[in-house]
């Protein structure tokens, strides 16, 4: 969905050799291609064998996960089983993207774990360098988060829990997510829905009783909120 990302056979090659950090980036959800923004310290690598620093031009998620102003989702803090699971898909084909099937089906279970239990442990800043969303927005989103839209749109903290961090493997935390992603992401479920009739309570059919206005008004609110 959205951006494409240029990976080939150098970043499988890159997972075997143990860039654990870059790699997940490239398999979950957007990605494009940008320099990384800063190096990983000692500490920031706890729990990731031979993590080295991000120093590359790569397709990536920004540093250590944050997610990136132009789409890349952020993956740092998520739940762990959550950031696996969405691996496996990949590694499977049942979730849709040609690169990244192609990058994961070379991930065995213990480096899609590995890299799940890495992202899951990392608390970077949010992604810089989108203009600031107007205040109207904002306020907007946070109804919206909160209290939902009259009995047709529930509010987003009902599954994602309190403040969007997250209710275990199924409701991944949504605070923090760029902008970007959160509008493509629902346009995403949007599309599906008109496809078929969509189960009650997932995010296809949530998605498929918002408006843009309610879109833009999400995806402000959570650009800003800290996971």
């Amino acid at each position: 969905m959205g951006n494409t990302m240029m990976i080939g056979s150098r970043s499988t090659n890159l997972l075997r050799g143990g860039l654990h950090s870059l790699s997940v980036a490239a398999l979950v959800g957007f990605s494009s291609v940008c320099h990384a923004q800063s190096a990983m310290n000692p500490s920031d690598t706890a729990g990731a064998a031979n993590a080295p620093s991000i120093a590359t031009c790569v397709a990536c998620h920004g540093a250590l996960g944050a997610g990136t102003a132009t789409g890349g989702p952020r993956l740092a803090g998520k739940d762990p089983d959550y950031l696996a699971h969405a691996l496996s898909m990949f590694k499977a084909g049942t979730r849709a993207s040609v690169v990244m099937q192609t990058v994961a089906h070379d991930l065995s279970d213990s480096d899609i774990r590995e890299l799940a239990l890495f992202f899951s442990k990392q608390n970077p800043p949010l992604a810089e360098g989108a203009p600031p969303p107007a205040q109207s927005l904002v306020i907007a989103g946070k109804q919206l988060a909160e209290m939902g839209a009259g009995s047709t749109v529930p509010a987003c903290f009902s599954c994602h829990a309190a403040g969007g961090k997250g209710n275990g493997a199924r409701f991944p935390g949504i605070a923090g997510e760029p902008a970007e992603f959160v509008v493509a992401r629902l346009h995403e479920f949007q599309a599906r829905a008109k496809g078929k009739t969509a189960a009650p309570g997932t995010m296809t059919a949530v998605a498929a009783l918002m408006n843009d206005a309610q879109i833009e008004e999400a995806a402000a609110y959570l650009s800003v909120t800290k996971p």
